[in-house]
C-alpha cells in the first residue's frame, strides 16, 4: 500500500509555528482530513496534539518524514468546522491550534501517556546521574514520564531526550481513553418478557427462588433498569443479584456511557405545555422567515419586536420547522442568567432533544453535551456564546438573541464574534441566522434598513398588554430637598405600594459591593489596588451601620474587606491613609450590598433577593435564584446587568434604574447605544402580564435624549439620531476599529515598544501597504492603565477591513511577537474602546 503524507497544523502553536507540518500516516491507520492525531514534534520529539488539514500520497521529495504516533477516536472536526477554522485564523488573526481549541471541549482532545524502557546501556552511560536514570528505567519496566519526574525532578525531559536519541532507552506513547467519561450498567430481562414472566410463576424452567432475584427480575420486566434505578427499590447490589441469573440466560447487562445532563430534571423537563397562540403579527412573521429554512441557501435576518411581543414564540415556530425539514437549531443567549429561563422554555416543548452548552458547566458535562450534539443525539443546541460551535451535523438555524450584547464578543484569544461565526457557518451550511433584539446593535439595524438582512418587525406586546408608564425622576432635587439616598421618594412610595398588595419589583443598580470608593477625608487620597490602577471596593461580610469617628472606622474593619474586581486582591481595610496617616476614612458610592440594606431599613419586612457577580458565584446559582424570585419568595430581585434583560416574570410592576447616568457618559463611541438599550430591555421587565407597569428611572439629566427616547420605547428615532453622529464622525458601522494593545510589567521597556510600534505602523502605511487608508491613534494608556501589575497601551486605527488590511496587520503581528518582554494583542471591532 503507498505511504501516505499528513499534513498538520498543532494545537499548541506560537505565531511562528503556525504553518502545516508533514508527517507519514502509520501503516494500516485511516487518517481523513479534520482528524486530531498526536504527532512527536521538535528535536525532543514531544508529543503535541494537532489537526490533519490535507492527506496526500507520498513523493520522492518528502524526505525522511517523522510518523504520526496516534490518531484520536475521541474528537475530530467535519470539514465545515474545518473551513471555519481558517476562517478564524484569517478574521482574526489567531493561529489554526486557538481556532480548534475554541470548537472542541478540552476533555475532547487525545491523552497521551509515555512511557520509558530501557535498552544497551551496559558500559555505554559513563555520566553517573545518566546511568541511575537508566537503571531505575530497567528496574521498573515501562515508566511513566510523571513517575520520573518525581523520582529526578521536574527537568528530567533534556536527560530523556539526550538518551533516547543516543539510544540507550525508548519511548512509546499511546492514547488513553479520557477519565471523565462515565459509564454506568443497564440490566434487561435477557430472555423476554413471557418467558421470563413464566420463570417468575413457575411455569416453566426451574424456578427463582431467591427474594433479590425475583424482584431483579419483576423490575425487568416493565423495562431496563440501571444501577441506580436497582438501588432505589432496595436491589443493593445488582451486581452479585444479577451474577446467577446472567448464568442462566435470563438478565443480560450491558455497559453503556452515562451522558451527565444536568438540565434533565424537572424543573427543566416538564409535560409539554399546550403549543402557543399566535398573534396575526406572529403568524406574518413565522410565515416570511419559515421560507428561508431549508432552501439551501443562506440568508440572515433581523427580528425588531419591543419587549414583550413575543419574539421568543416565533422562535419557537421556526426551530419546529427546522426540525421537520430534519435540521438542528442554535439558539444563543447574552449571559448565563438567561440560560434557565430559555432551557425551561425549551426544554418543555422539546425535551431530551435540547442540549445546553455554556461555561458554568463543569467540563465533563460540556463534553457530554459536546457528544450528544456531535452524535446526533441533539438537534437542539441552547447556550451562550461558544455554542455558535456546537458540532450539528445538519444545520438549519442559528438565532442569536438579544443580538445587541456585547458579551457576543470573546475578549480573550481568539477574539471572534458570534456573529460573524454563525454567518460563516450559515454561508456554508445554505442555514438561516436570525438576530432577534427589542434595541438591535446600530451595525444590524443598519443591515436592515440598507436591505442586506431582511427586516421583520413585531411593533405590538403580545396579547394587548401597555407598554409601561415611566416615570424620570430628576436626583438633583431629590439632593437639594434633603435625600441623599440612592432612592427617590417616587421610587420608595411605588415600592411600598408593591408590597402592600403583592407585587413584585427589580431594581437595577450596575455596581456591586458596598462602597466603590474608599478615600481620606484629610487628603482626599483612595485607597487603590497594589497591582492595578483602580480603586478598591469595599464588600461587606457583614451588617453595616454609617457613622464616623474611631468606633465607626473600628466597626468598618470588622464588617467588611477591600477588593480589586480586576485582579482579586483582597486586604482588611487600613487603620489610616496610606497617603497622609489620617485616620478618618470616607466610604462612598453606592453598590448592590449597600443598596439591599438601606431598602430594607427604608421599608421594614421588605425581601429583597440581591443577584450579581457576587451571589452567582456557586454552580447554578443563578438558577436558585431566578426560581426563588419566580416562586414569590423575594418583593424585589435587586442586581446588575444580569437582571435587565430577557426574563419574564409576570408578577412583576414595577422597575427602577438606580442610576441612569452611570453608562451616559462612558468614553466609548458606543455609550450612548448600550445606555438606550438596557434602559428600555429594563423598562420592559415590567407588565408584562397584561396589567399596569411602571419604571421609575433615578437620573441627573433628565433631558437627555438618549433617556427620554428610552422611556418611550422609541428605537427607530433613537437609530436615526444616532446614525447620524456615527456617519458624521466616520464610527462603525462606516468604518471599522482595530486595537493593537501591548502589556509589560516594566513600564520603560512598555514605551520603547510603543515608539518602535508606532514606527513600525507609519513605515508599512507609507510603503509596502501604502494603498491601505487607515488612520493611527496612539499609543495611549488604556482605560486602566495598570492590571495585575501590567502597565497597558493601545493603538486605535481606523480603517476598512478587508484582505489588504488583514495582511498588513498580520506582518505587524508577525514582527511584533519576536519580543517576549511585551505581550501583544490585536482585536478587530473590539466590544469596548
Amino acid at each position: 500500500m503507498e505511504t501516505q503524507i499528513a499534513s498538520v497544523y498543532l494545537l499548541e502553536s506560537a505565531r511562528k509555528t503556525d504553518r502545516p507540518f508533514d508527517y507519514t500516516v502509520p501503516d494500516g491507520e485511516e487518517v481523513t482530513v479534520g482528524a486530531i492525531v498526536t504527532v512527536p514534534f521538535g528535536r525532543g520529539n514531544r508529543p503535541m496534539n494537532a489537526v490533519v488539514t490535507a492527506v496526500r500520497a507520498r513523493s520522492e521529495d518528502d524526505g525522511e518524514l517523522k510518523c504520526i504516533a496516534s490518531v484520536s477516536d475521541t474528537a475530530s472536526l467535519t470539514p465545515e468546522l474545518l473551513s471555519l477554522a481558517a476562517f478564524m485564523r484569517e478574521r482574526t488573526l489567531c493561529t489554526i491550534g486557538d481556532a480548534v481549541r475554541t470548537m472542541i471541549p478540552p476533555d475532547a482532545l487525545a491523552h497521551m501517556t509515555e512511557r520509558y524502557f530501557a535498552a544497551d546501556f551496559d558500559g555505554k552511560v559513563k555520566n553517573g546521574d545518566s546511568l541511575a536514570l537508566c537503571e531505575f528505567i530497567r528496574d521498573h519496566g515501562g515508566v511513566t514520564l510523571q513517575a520520573l519526574k518525581e523520582r529526578f525532578g521536574a527537568g528530567i525531559r533534556e536527560r530523556l531526550v539526550k538518551l533516547t536519541a543516543g539510544g540507550y532507552i525508548t519511548v512509546e506513547r499511546c492514547e488513553k481513553e479520557p477519565s471523565n467519561v462515565k459509564y454506568e450498567k443497564i440490566y434487561t430481562a435477557a430472555a423476554g418478557y413471557e418467558e421470563t414472566k413464566a420463570m417468575l410463576d413457575g411455569e416453566r424452567g426451574a424456578p427463582v427462588r431467591g427474594r433479590l432475584q425475583r424482584m431483579l427480575l419483576g423490575a425487568l420486566l416493565t423495562g431496563p433498569k440501571n444501577t441506580d434505578e436497582l438501588k432505589s427499590i432496595g436491589i443493593n447490589d445488582p451486581a452479585s443479584v444479577s451474577a446467577a441469573l446472567i448464568k442462566r440466560g435470563l438478565v443480560a447487562v450491558e455497559k453503556r456511557e452515562n451522558f451527565r445532563n444536568p438540565y434533565i430534571s424537572a424543573q427543566y423537563v416538564t409535560k409539554k405545555p399546550p403549543e402557543p397562540e399566535y398573534s396575526e403579527k406572529q403568524r406574518e412573521a413565522v410565515d416570511r422567515l419559515g421560507v428561508m429554512i431549508g432552501r439551501g441557501m443562506a440568508s440572515c435576518a433581523l427580528l425588531h419586536g419591543v419587549t414583550g411581543s413575543g419574539k421568543t414564540v416565533v422562535i419557537k415556530a421556526l426551530i419546529d420547522r427546522t426540525l421537520e425539514k430534519g435540521l438542528g437549531a442554535i439558539v444563543l443567549v447574552p449571559e448565563i442568567a438567561l440560560t434557565p429561563q430559555t432551557v425551561s422554555v425549551y426544554c418543555g416543548y422539546f425535551g431530551d432533544r435540547v442540549a445546553v452548552i455554556h461555561s458554568s458547566l463543569s467540563a465533563g458535562e460540556r463534553y457530554d453535551a459536546w457528544r450528544r450534539v456531535r452524535d446526533g443525539l441533539c438537534d437542539v443546541v441552547i447556550g451562550t456564546r461558544s455554542a455558535v460551535f456546537a458540532p450539528l451535523p445538519k444545520l438549519g438555524l442559528i438565532v442569536i438573541d438579544e443580538e445587541q450584547e456585547h458579551t457576543y464578543k470573546s475578549d480573550t484569544t481568539p477574539k471572534y464574534l458570534a456573529h460573524d461565526i454563525a454567518r460563516k457557518r450559515c454561508a456554508d451550511t445554505g442555514s438561516l441566522l436570525l438576530l432577534a433584539s427589542a434595541t438591535p446593535s446600530l451595525a444590524s439595524y443598519y443591515k436592515a434598513k440598507s436591505g442586506i438582512y431582511t427586516l421583520v418587525e413585531l411593533k405590538d406586546r403580545y396579547g394587548g398588554a401597555k407598554l409601561p408608564e415611566v416615570v424620570t425622576v430628576d436626583m438633583r432635587r431629590e439632593l437639594a430637598d434633603g435625600n441623599s439616598s440612592v432612592y427617590s421618594a417616587e421610587l420608595v412610595s411605588r415600592l411600598r405600594e408593591v408590597k402592600e398588595h403583592g407585587g413584585q419589583a427589580i431594581l437595577f443598580l450596575n455596581r456591586r459591593g458596598y462602597n466603590s470608593v474608599v478615600s481620606c477625608r484629610r487628603c482626599g487620597e483612595n485607597i487603590a489596588c497594589p497591582n492595578c490602577s483602580v480603586s478598591l471596593t469595599y464588600h461587606a461580610t457583614s451588617p453595616v451601620d454609617e457613622g464616623t469617628g474611631e468606633r465607626y472606622m473600628s466597626h468598618r474593619r470588622q464588617t467588611g474587606v477591600l477588593t480589586c474586581h480586576y485582579c482579586g486582591y483582597r486586604c482588611a481595610v487600613p487603620v489610616r491613609c496610606p497617603a497622609c496617616g489620617d485616620g478618618n476614612l470616607l466610604f462612598m458610592g453606592t453598590g448592590t450590598q449597600r443598596a439591599a440594606a438601606e431598602l430594607e431599613k427604608l421599608i421594614p419586612g421588605i425581601r429583597v433577593l440581591r443577584m450579581d457577580a457576587d451571589t452567582t458565584k456557586k454552580k447554578f446559582s443563578h438558577e436558585k435564584l431566578l426560581s426563588a424570585f419566580r416562586g414569590g419568595e423575594a418583593d424585589v430581585l435587586l442586581g446588575t446587568q444580569m437582571v435587565t434583560k430577557g426574563h419574564d416574570f409576570p408578577k412583576v410592576e414595577l422597575v427602577g434604574v438606580l442610576n441612569a447616568d452611570a453608562s451616559l457618559f462612558l468614553d466609548d463611541y458606543r455609550a450612548g447605544e448600550r445606555t438606550f438599550a438596557m434602559l428600555t430591555q429594563v423598562i420592559g421587565r415590567a407588565g408584562r402580564a397584561g396589567g399596569d407597569g411602571v419604571a421609575v428611572i433615578q437620573t441627573s439629566n433628565p433631558m437627555s435624549d438618549i433617556i427620554r427616547l428610552a422611556a418611550r420605547q422609541d428605537y427607530p428615532s433613537f437609530y436615526e439620531r444616532e446614525i447620524a453622529l456615527r456617519k458624521a464622525s466616520q464610527f462603525p458601522p462606516f468604518c471599522d476599529l482595530c486595537v493593537i494593545s501591548v502589556a509589560s510589567p516594566d513600564e520603560v521597556v512598555l514605551s520603547r515598544f510603543c515608539r518602535a510600534v508606532a514606527a513600525m505602523l507609519k513605515k508599512r502605511l507609507d510603503g509596502e501597504f501604502s494603498d491601505v487608508t487607515a488612520c493611527v491613534y496612539g499609543p495611549h494608556e488604556a482605560p486602566v492603565y495598570r492590571v495585575m501589575s501590567e502597565f497597558r497601551m493601545r493603538f486605535v486605527i481606523k480603517c476598512k477591513l478587508n484582505a489588504r488590511t488583514r495582511e498588513m496587520f498580520a506582518s505587524v503581528m508577525n514582527e511584533l511577537d519576536k519580543n517576549r518582554r511585551v505581550s501583544v494583542s490585536i482585536d478587530f471591532n473590539p466590544s469596548g474602546l
